[in-house]
């Protein structure tokens, strides 16, 4: 499963928003994800993170804001999609299956990363 994505070619800053598209299909409950992650890494040097139908919404971003809103921006959508992968796929992770909250979410936050971090071991090898 691929999840959604942020479509950064279709940025856009007006009046200091940043509206960004999502890419992918959007999973029932993802949204709820989306504002729970938000909420749990709190503020940055901008204003509110909102999901608006089939994109994210950050008001009053201020300039040299760009690679630390991205890099949480990206962080958001990956917890969200970590919420909704299939079930297989935690298979042996023992107390996986009943972890909610807080915790649970930022485990899924940090297990993201190996996600990453398979891609470019793959790439160097």
């Amino acid at each position: 499963m691929s999840g959604v994505k942020l479509e950064w070619k279709s940025a856009e800053v007006n009046d200091a928003k940043l509206t960004v598209a999502l890419k992918g299909e959007v999973p029932k409950g993802w949204k709820g994800s989306f504002e729970r992650t938000v909420t749990l890494l709190g503020d940055g040097e901008w204003g509110a993170v909102k999901l608006k139908k089939r994109s994210v919404e950050v008001s009053d971003v201020p300039p040299g804001a760009e690679d630390k809103l991205r890099h949480h921006l990206e962080a958001i959508v990956a917890q969200a999609n970590a919420a909704h992968e299939p079930d297989e796929d935690q298979d042996g992770e023992p107390g996986t299956e009943e972890s909610e909250g807080p915790d649970a979410e930022m485990t899924g936050r940090f297990r993201a990363f190996a996600e990453d971090g398979d891609e470019s071991e793959a790439e160097g090898a």
